[in-house]
C-alpha cells in the first residue's frame, strides 16, 4: 500500500516533539511506499522563503526542504491530477482549499493513501480511498464515502 503523507504530517515529523503516533507509524512502514507532493514542496520552500535569514530555524528548515525529495518519491501534479482536481472541485458544494485540493487530486489519481491531520475537506473527497490519521496510537483510518 502506498501513502502519500500530507504537509501536516511531514511538518510534524519535524517538531522538536513530535506526535509519538505518527513516529510509531512511520517507524513500520516501507520507505519505497511513502510519497510526498511538489504541492508539500512547495509549502515546506514557502515557509522557509519567509523566514528572515537571521532566524533561528533557517539553516534546519533549508536542508528539511532540500532533502525531502531524497527522503521520499516525489508526485506531480500531472494531466491525471489535473482532470481529477476539475472533476472533484465542479461537484464540490463550495470552494475547496486550493494546495490541499490539489494534493487530494494528486492522491486520488494515484488511488494511494493519504496521510494526514486534516479531517476536512478536500480530503473527504477522495472516494473509496483511505484516509489515515496516525496521530493518535490507534492509527484512526477510514474509507471515504465522498466524491
Amino acid at each position: 500500500m502506498n501513502f502519500v503523507l500530507d504537509t501536516n504530517a511531514v511538518s510534524e515529523t519535524e517538531k522538536p516533539r513530535p506526535n509519538p503516533g505518527l513516529l510509531d507509524w512511520l517507524c513500520v512502514q516501507d520507505p519505497a511506499h511513502l510519497f510526498v507532493t511538489t504541492i508539500t514542496l512547495a509549502e515546506v520552500w514557502h515557509g522557509f522563503h519567509r523566514l528572515e535569514p537571521n532566524h533561528s530555524d533557517y539553516n534546519r528548515i533549508k536542508i528539511i526542504a532540500m532533502e525531502l525529495p531524497r527522503t521520499y518519491r516525489v508526485l506531480n501534479f500531472d494531466l491525471r491530477a489535473a482532470a481529477i482536481w476539475g472533476e472533484m472541485t465542479a461537484a464540490a458544494d463550495g470552494p475547496l482549499p486550493l494546495r490541499d485540493s490539489f494534493i487530494a487530486a494528486i492522491v486520488r489519481s494515484r488511488g494511494h493513501r493519504i496521510v494526514t491531520r486534516a479531517s476536512v475537506d478536500p480530503f473527504f473527497c477522495i472516494k473509496n480511498r483511505l484516509v489515515l490519521f496516525p496521530f493518535n496510537c490507534n492509527y484512526r483510518s477510514f474509507i471515504t464515502e465522498g466524491f
